[in-house]
């Protein structure tokens, strides 16, 4: 039960929001393993001036700033997959969006089961009626 939230500095045109919501949700499937039917994607749009890297607010022609924050249950991935996964996002970004800034970030946060769930029910909920 991911969720992804995509803050990025510029203004996105609805194709590349699309091609974002889908795009992200496959890496989630294919990457992480995680079914597609409970992945939210939220993106989140800002001018570029309210960003800033090394203390100088970005302009429209300065690459574009990211910051990309996956929720994931702890335990539930790998290493090597969360190292993908990060891989992956940037090229995904770049790819869709165009050149990003080398300070866009891709942070997975491993939540513990009992702290987070969906459909009233957390996730160590779920895994202990799995047993």
């Amino acid at each position: 039960m991911p969720y992804i939230n995509i803050r990025i500095g510029c203004h996105l045109k609805t194709e590349q929001k699309k091609k974002l919501y889908e795009q992200t949700t496959s890496l989630m499937n294919t990457v992480m393993g995680k079914r597609p039917e409970v992945t939210v994607v939220e993106i989140q749009e800002s001018e570029p001036s309210q960003w800033s890297t090394n203390a100088i607010p970005l302009t429209p022609q300065d690459p574009i700033s990211a910051y990309v924050d996956i929720k994931i249950t702890k335990g539930t991935n790998t290493e090597q997959e969360k190292a993908n996964m990060i891989s992956q996002t940037v090229n995904m970004l770049q790819d869709v969006v165009g050149t990003m800034q080398e300070a866009c970030y891709v942070v997975i946060d491993d939540m513990p089961g009992h702290s987070w769930g969906y459909d009233g029910k957390t996730q160590a909920a779920r895994a202990a009626s799995a047993l």
